[in-house]
């Protein structure tokens, strides 16, 4: 903005008020969203998502400020109507040798009120697999110390039957690339470089399918 950046405005907001920002901006900085989250920030949305996305936000905020609002006690919290639906956490698991790629992904997700974890390789990767569980795999195809079928076939085996989503990274994939990619189950790409509207909009999408398939699962075992 003109005078006050989007974060400095929340901070000033914050001296007085705890009330729901979301900041709607075109930045996809992920200094800038942390930057904006230490300053108080509530949600972050990505003006190439559109009204769809920001009108989701606030409805979410807004329902929120309500039920903590309402003298509800504990054994009415199950049931209240005006109990907001809280948005399920996923876990990402972004493997790129390029640091740039990296936050370009990180900021969405951070945006998105998501678990990430970083992978430079595919050892670094196995290992972050293993340890975190991530519900969604974003990874550069040709990575340095391997390559993207042998990797992910890694994590296939090792993942024991968890629901994995997996978007792939490429300035280019060869018919035989793309193959293999099928191989998998891969069906998501990303060209490289990387448009950042693009990668909002899959992103969101990916986000929101997991959190479908959670719900699914979830209803299944109750």
């Amino acid at each position: 903005m003109p005078k006050l950046s989007g974060p400095d405005t929340c901070a000033v907001i914050r001296q007085s008020s705890q009330i729901p920002v979301v900041i709607f901006t075109s930045s996809n900085d992920a200094d800038e969203v942390r930057d904006a989250i230490k300053k108080g920030a509530s949600d972050f949305v990505l003006k190439s998502t559109g009204m769809i996305e920001l009108t989701e936000r606030i409805a979410f905020h807004l329902n929120k400020l309500k039920f903590a609002t309402t003298k509800t006690t504990p054994s009415e919290i199950k049931t209240a109507s005006e109990a907001p639906r809280k948005r399920l956490a996923t876990t990402t698991l972004i493997i790129d040798p390029d640091e740039k790629s990296r936050s370009i992904i990180k900021s969405v997700l951070t945006r998105l009120n998501q678990s990430v974890v970083e992978a430079s390789n595919a050892t670094e990767a196995i290992t972050a697999f293993k340890h975190h569980s991530p519900d969604i795999i974003i990874s550069e195809w040709s990575l340095p110390d391997n390559d993207g079928f042998s990797m992910l076939s890694e994590l296939k085996r090792v993942r024991r039957g968890k629901e994995l989503l997996t978007v792939m990274m490429s300035a280019r994939l060869s018919p035989e690339a793309q193959r293999k990619a099928h191989f998998l189950g891969i069906t998501n790409f990303l060209v490289k470089p990387l448009n950042p509207a693009k990668v909002e909009m899959m992103i969101a999408d990916s986000v929101r399918q997991t959190i479908r398939n959670k719900k699914r699962n979830a209803g299944k075992a109750a």
